[in-house]
């Protein structure tokens, strides 16, 4: 992991000369996939930190070592913030922004929104601190769980639909905290060390539901913006109808859905473990092209350099990210 970190950091250096904006556009995109990695394993802990069961007990070295990842995210996140007036259209001037953008400058303006990353940044780390570093007690399991609810939801507010300042959503924060469970659980499957094929059931069996339930809210989101029919957020949906970005959005429907749903439908396929291998890649390969779904088509143009500018940002964060994991699960996670 160490060694394809070093190779993606070395190409996102060169692309800082060819196309400052399109690495920083590829950037998020990568933050964004790899956040919602520790996040979700928080989510996960709490959690079985409220029901106990077997599906936990098995697991929660892997969702502690996913979890340890989180610092390193957190600064990956820095050199974002000196990206922020190319990414983010509402720092234009703010004569030249819609009527509905400049009503919510209130909210939408750096200071505050500096101040928002900071707190998320705190609230992220005290939850590592209360369920990886004290014995975990039910009311801080209680909190973490709210607080990821509130949390992920602003962070979704700030930094995807702020791209587009005029769409406003309440159902992309819980659908935003469901795909980071989703996330975090396919790697938790692909580091299973096949001994407690039960346990890996259970995990499957719960994961199977929050990809159902990532289907629901996505389409729940797109039937109130449809019913709405307001033409400030339907252009969110109308930019990601051409057809590149309508093929992509069928395409993550069948990765983190279609061919989920038949692989983990029979407990025979949940107890395999080159079964739920596979399907944790399709969900990582669909959680890549659900972020970029999410992110790019905000922005009126896109570079070419994109195609390669994405995978080293990939390369360089999730090289960093497994390094990290494979380090805190040789010496125990915790």
């Amino acid at each position: 992991p160490a060694l394809l970190a070093a190779v993606g950091v070395v190409a996102c250096l060169l692309g800082l000369r060819v196309d400052r904006l399109a690495l920083a556009q590829a950037w998020l995109v990568a933050v964004l996939c790899l956040l919602l990695v520790p996040l979700g394993a928080l989510g996960a802990l709490a959690t079985h930190g409220l029901t106990g069961g077997r599906w936990g007990d098995a697991t929660a070295p892997r969702w502690q070592a996913l979890a340890w990842s989180l610092p390193l995210v957190l600064l990956a996140m820095l050199p974002l913030l000196w990206a922020v007036d190319g990414l983010f259209a509402w720092r234009a001037p703010l004569e030249s922004l819609p009527e509905v953008v400049q009503a919510k400058t209130l909210y939408l303006n750096l200071p505050f929104f500096l101040l928002r990353w900071v707190v998320y940044a705190v609230l992220w780390l005290a939850m590592l601190w209360a369920l990886l570093l004290r014995q975990v007690r039910p009311l801080a399991c209680v909190l973490t769980l709210i607080g990821l609810l509130y949390s992920v939801t602003f962070f979704g507010f700030d930094w995807v639909l702020s791209l587009e300042p005029s769409f406003y959503t309440d159902i992309f924060g819980l659908w935003l905290l469901v795909t980071a469970v989703g996330v975090a659980a396919a790697l938790v499957m692909l580091l299973d060390d096949g001994r407690r094929a039960a346990a890996r059931a259970d995990v499957a069996a719960l994961w199977l539901a929050v990809l159902l339930g990532w289907a629901f809210l996505a389409f729940a989101q797109y039937i109130i913006v449809w019913s709405g029919n307001l033409p400030h957020e339907i252009g969110w949906y109308l930019h990601r109808s051409t057809p590149l970005w309508r093929a992509v959005s069928w395409l993550v429907f069948v990765l983190l859905v279609g061919l989920p749903f038949c692989l983990l439908l029979t407990g025979r396929g949940r107890r395999s473990g080159r079964v739920l291998r596979a399907t944790a890649v399709l969900v990582l390969l669909g959680t890549v092209l659900q972020a970029a779904w999410w992110i790019l088509p905000a922005f009126d143009e896109l570079s070419s350099h994109l195609l390669w500018l994405l995978p080293a940002s990939l390369l360089a964060l999730g090289g960093g990210q497994g390094a990290i994991v494979s380090h805190r699960l040789g010496r125990g996670s915790t």
